[in-house]
Parts: structure tokens; sequence; C-alpha cells
């Protein structure tokens, strides 16, 4: 089936199987793991609101703070929605719930994430992805 005639329900599982990649990656602690699904070039917004850009950056971000602010956290993805919004562009919204045992954010919070996907080389890759916590 191609990009143009993509359905909600396939794109919900295009996104699903996206975050259920960082997820693993998150939960074993591994920067480039969590960085693979993302393009060369992605631009990843953090819940602070800095802007990081490149794939290599968001591993070694990412690895930095499993290895310190996010030592032994956890996290879950739920997809809330993911939809085309072009041939080969797809946009969701998730729901990341983070359990930090330790550190500045430490208990239990919940982020949404908008994430654009790119439909590059045959698969789908994370382009931009912006993180916001949820605030009580």
């Amino acid at each position: 089936m191609g990009t143009e005639t993509l359905l909600d329900n396939e794109a919900r599982a295009i996104a699903g199987n996206l975050s259920a990649a960082l997820e693993r990656a998150w939960n074993t602690a591994d920067g480039a793991a969590f960085a693979a699904p993302f393009t060369a070039d992605a631009g990843f917004v953090d819940i602070r609101g800095v802007y990081h850009q490149t794939r290599d950056v968001i591993a070694h971000g990412h690895q930095m703070i499993f290895q310190t602010i996010y030592k032994g956290s956890k996290v879950r993805y739920e997809t809330l929605d993911a939809r085309l919004v072009a041939p080969g562009c797809l946009v969701a919204h998730v729901r990341g719930t983070l359990e930090a045992p330790s550190g500045p954010l430490a208990g239990v919070h919940t982020a949404l994430q908008t994430i654009v996907s790119l439909l590059t080389g045959g698969s789908w890759q994370i382009a931009a992805f912006h993180n916001t916590l949820v605030t009580a």
C-alpha cells in the first residue's frame, strides 16, 4: 500500500513501533539505540525547551542522562494518535510516563511528545521530536 493511502490505524502502528523502539532503548539505558530511529539531521526539543540537533547529539545526550539524572529510570510510551499529513510524512502524539528513582525528577511524571516521522529509504524515521512535561 502506498503512503498516499495509508490509513490512520496503519499510521498509528508505525508510530507505535517507533515509540516501542524508543521505550526499549530508554529502559535499557542505551543512548545509541534511543537515537537509532532518528534521521541523521533530526531535531529534538527536550522537556526544558532545549533544542538538540542530529542523531549523534541525541545519542550522546541521552547516554549522559541515562548515566546521571535518569539513572535507573523507566519509561512507558502510549501512542495517542497518528496520521499521514503528506506522502511519506507522519505526525503522532505520544504520552510518556517516566518513573525516576532519584535525581531532579524523582517520582512519576508524564510528558507529551509530538513526533514527525519521514519515510526514508523504505523505513520510517523520526525527523522531529518535541517533548513537553505535563505539570499539575
